[in-house]
C-alpha cells in the first residue's frame, strides 16, 4: 500500500512540474487595459477604446482621444447604415436612391454632431521607458441617437412626408439590442 501511495504522490509531483509554465525566459504578457464587458456596446451605449502613444504625455492623450471619436463614429454609423437599411425595406417605398441618400446623409451629419456630447467612461495612462501610452474608453447613449435622427428625419420637408416615426424607433431599438 505504502508503494502504491509513494507511486501515486511521485506521479503527481511530476505531473505538477511539466504543467509548469512554458514560456520562455525574458517573456513577459502584456495585458491590454479596458478590455472587459463594461467597456463593449450594449444595449444602452455605443463604447470604444482606443489608446495614443507619444513621447509627450497630452500628445499621447490627444491621439487616443481623436482615435476613441472616429472608432465610435465609425461603429454608429455602421449600425445606423442597418437601421436605415432596414427601415427602408419595412417602409417599402419607393423613395429613390435620391431620397435614400438624404436619410443617410442626414443620420451621419446627426452623428457628428452628437460626437461633441461623448462621455469618457475611462482613463489610463502608463510610461513606457521614453514614451507615454494613454488609453481612453468613450460612450455614446444610443437613445440620444436614435432622438437626434428621429427629429432631424421629421424635421427634413421632403422626408418628413414619408418618415413614421414609430417605425422607425421600433426598427432602430431592435436592430441595437442586437
Amino acid at each position: 500500500m505504502k508503494k502504491f501511495f509513494y507511486g501515486a504522490l511521485l506521479l503527481l509531483l511530476i505531473g505538477l512540474t511539466s504543467c509548469a509554465s512554458t514560456r520562455p525566459s525574458g517573456m513577459k504578457e502584456d495585458v491590454t487595459p479596458m478590455t472587459g464587458e463594461q467597456y463593449h456596446s450594449d444595449e444602452n451605449y455605443f463604447r470604444a477604446v482606443q489608446n495614443g502613444v507619444s513621447t509627450d504625455r497630452s500628445i499621447a492623450q490627444k491621439i487616443a482621444m481623436q482615435n476613441c471619436r472616429q472608432e465610435l463614429a465609425a461603429n454608429i454609423q455602421a449600425e445606423l447604415q442597418l437601421v436605415i437599411e432596414s427601415y427602408l425595406n419595412v417602409m417599402n417605398t419607393s423613395l429613390g436612391t435620391e431620397n435614400e441618400s438624404q436619410y443617410e446623409e442626414m443620420s451621419y451629419t446627426t452623428v457628428q454632431q452628437k460626437l461633441l456630447d461623448i462621455q469618457i467612461v475611462e482613463e489610463k495612462i502608463y510610461r513606457e521607458d521614453d514614451h507615454f501610452r494613454y488609453y481612453v474608453c468613450m460612450q455614446m447613449p444610443k437613445i440620444e441617437i436614435e432622438k437626434a435622427i428621429e427629429d432631424s428625419l421629421a424635421n427634413d420637408e421632403k422626408l418628413k412626408l414619408n418618415f413614421d416615426r414609430e417605425k422607425f424607433k421600433e426598427i432602430f431599438n431592435s436592430k441595437l439590442k442586437k
